[in-house]
């Protein structure tokens, strides 16, 4: 392009920009806003979306890590409760072993109360108080600074963050359903029977308080009776396959005919009868006629105290007269066929086996500590010996007026083989032990339940060999 042209081409470029600024216009005035308004107004939703986005997540981060601290929170606290429960298990069996110790202690003065030596101290009964600092560590400083004693100069205790309480009994002061003698399986059915029997209410004159509960029928209409429930007990353990009939009269159990297994395989969820010694206490409930009614009334009526607990699958059948119940009491007592006339098993009012109760009841509530250092000083007591607890009863009886209360002392026959018997049946020595310790922290509760067996003369199956341990050996161990 030549000079001239281009010369020319400005000129008029100039003269059209001249014009159009005489007309008060500018370049691309009109278009230029409208882009940019389109612009921003995208931009601002572009915003506003990635601000709502952004505050999603935010919130599910947020609930996701909230939910995530909490659960362990919770973790950590259910852990530490059951180290807690197991630390109260452990702490508690440490103490069983010292009591040994401690009897030799109160020895001197249980002489001086009573005249006898002094038996097995219950020292699992006091376990709560007497474990207190390793559970309780601020609130047992306060408690012993009034003796005078700083507990901060203890080594090895201090704030654990949470509590736990125990539960401690002894097994034979229950009555033992469960299979005895490998050596006389018929005496084991019959013991069982009768003791059963007793217990729920069969030797005390009818209609009595327990008649209703062998009245109804079950789901499938069924009419269990008081003997079907004992033979069916007897059945579930027994060797045989046979059907076991008890004869409360006689006093016997006989086998005959098959085992009644059709309620048990009618069952949405069928099984056999086990032929074999129950392993838990709750294995009773797959017995049929073992229903919510009886459990709650004969087996454990509290089940947060197995100190309520009436019966049990653990021992070999003595009865210990310093932890049992009353009513436990009574009814391994009315379960002797030679004792089973006497005003106390047949009184119809009920009058006598009340006065039992409550004079042993009213023994404990004087002084809580075992009355009986031997199995013949509770057969004395049956007797109303003077020289034993029935004669200190007597006498305060007597002074204070009111000798209504004291039972009718029964009359033992003599005869070798009763009185052998009798004091087999009873013992003042605890060898099979719940244990039972709730340990809690914060909301967290976990609740550990444990049967510690510490015969001495226990020894491992062939052909293992050993001795028992120091604290006994677990027969059942559960984490709730």
């Amino acid at each position: 392009m030549s000079t001239r042209r281009l010369r020319t081409e400005r000129a008029r470029a100039e003269l059209r920009r001249a014009e159009r600024r005489r007309a008060g216009l500018r370049p691309c005035a009109n278009q230029l806003p409208q882009r940019r308004e389109r612009q921003e107004g995208f931009a601002l939703l572009l915003s506003l979306v990635a601000i709502a986005i952004l505050s999603v997540m935010i919130t599910d981060l947020h609930e996701t890590t909230g939910m995530g601290f909490a659960a362990a929170n919770a973790q950590r606290d259910r852990m530490r409760a059951e180290y807690l429960a197991k630390s109260g298990v452990n702490l508690t069996r440490m103490l069983i072993g010292q009591e040994p110790a401690l009897r030799k202690l109160v020895d001197p003065l249980y002489r001086g109360l009573t005249g006898r030596r002094a038996p097995q101290i219950p020292v699992w009964q006091f376990a709560n108080t007497i474990l207190r600092p390793f559970e309780d560590f601020e609130g047992s400083k306060e408690d012993v600074s009034a003796a005078g004693y700083d507990l901060g100069l203890a080594q090895g205790l201090g704030n654990t963050g949470g509590t736990f309480e125990v539960f401690a009994v002894a097994e034979n002061s229950k009555v033992n359903v469960n299979y005895r003698s490998i050596r006389d399986p018929a005496g084991s059915q019959t013991q069982v029977a009768m003791l059963l029997y007793s217990l729920t209410g069969g030797y005390q004159p009818s209609p009595n308080k327990y008649d209703p509960l062998f009245a109804q029928f079950d789901e499938r209409g069924r009419l269990t009776t008081r003997l079907d429930v004992i033979a069916n007990v007897v059945d579930w353990w027994d060797l045989d396959e046979q059907r076991t009939q008890f004869d409360p009269a006689l006093a016997a159990t006989t086998s005959a005919g098959g085992e009644d297994t059709s309620y048990y395989s009618s069952l949405r969820s069928p099984y056999s009868i086990k032929n074999a010694p129950f392993d838990t206490l709750e294995e009773m409930r797959l017995v049929r006629g073992v229903n919510d009614d009886f459990w709650a009334t004969f087996v454990d009526p509290n089940p947060d105290d197995p100190r309520a607990r009436q019966v049990t699958v653990y021992g070999a059948g003595s009865v210990n007269p310093n932890e049992a119940e009353p009513a436990v009491m009574l009814a391994r007592v009315c379960s002797f066929p030679e004792l089973q006339k006497q005003p106390m098993c047949t009184d119809p009012t009920g009058g006598e086996a009340l006065k039992f109760i409550t004079l042993i009841s009213f023994a404990r509530s004087i002084a809580p500590i075992p009355w009986f250092s031997r199995g013949r000083d509770f057969m004395d007591f049956l007797t109303g010996k003077p020289e034993g607890l029935y004669g200190k009863l007597q006498s305060f009886a007597t002074t204070m007026g009111n000798t209504q209360l004291l039972f009718t002392p029964m009359v033992f026959p003599d005869d070798k083989d009763f009185l052998s018997r009798m004091r087999r049946s009873f013992t003042t020595r605890a060898e099979i032990l719940t244990i039972e310790v709730t340990g809690r922290v914060g909301r967290a509760q976990t609740r550990l339940r444990t049967v510690i067996q510490r015969d001495a003369r226990w020894v491992p199956p062939p052909p293992n060999a050993g001795a028992m341990p120091p604290l006994g050996i677990f027969y059942y161990y559960r984490i709730d």
